[in-house]
């Protein structure tokens, strides 16, 4: 029950940067056209724009630690010697080995956020 609420409490800090751009959007594009004039436009493309980065930020964080733990936890020393790959990708023999390492799943965790976030500046851009 405790690793459950600590998951639903990592979402929720995930999505705080989207609630927080909702909210003061209009208050950060003021101060924005001041420092960038050329940003001359309705509040939902400059939203559009920010969700956008904020998505693409956790869908590239997410691939590195979800690829980097995906490589060094589950490849063993004489695969990453030869070059050969076929075996991280072999999930049956995986699961016999190992358990699953909490950086992939915090890695795939960022890379869905990031889509969400992406699929959110798509909508608001409308």
């Amino acid at each position: 029950m405790k690793r459950i609420f600590y998951w639903m409490l990592f979402i929720l800090l995930l999505f705080t940067p989207m609630a927080i751009s909702f909210i003061f959007t209009s208050d950060i594009l003021s101060i924005a056209q001041r420092f960038f004039p050329f940003l001359k436009g309705p509040v939902a493309v400059f939203l559009s724009d920010i969700l956008f980065v904020e998505g693409g930020v956790f869908l590239v964080f997410g691939a590195l630690v979800g690829g980097v733990t995906l490589y060094n936890a589950w490849a063993p020393t004489d695969v990453r010697k030869a070059q050969f790959t076929e075996y991280i990708w072999n999930w049956k023999k995986i699961r016999e080995e190992r358990n699953f390492p909490t950086g992939l799943i915090v890695g795939l965790a960022l890379i869905a956020v990031g889509i969400v976030y992406i699929f959110f500046a798509i909508l608001v851009s409308r």
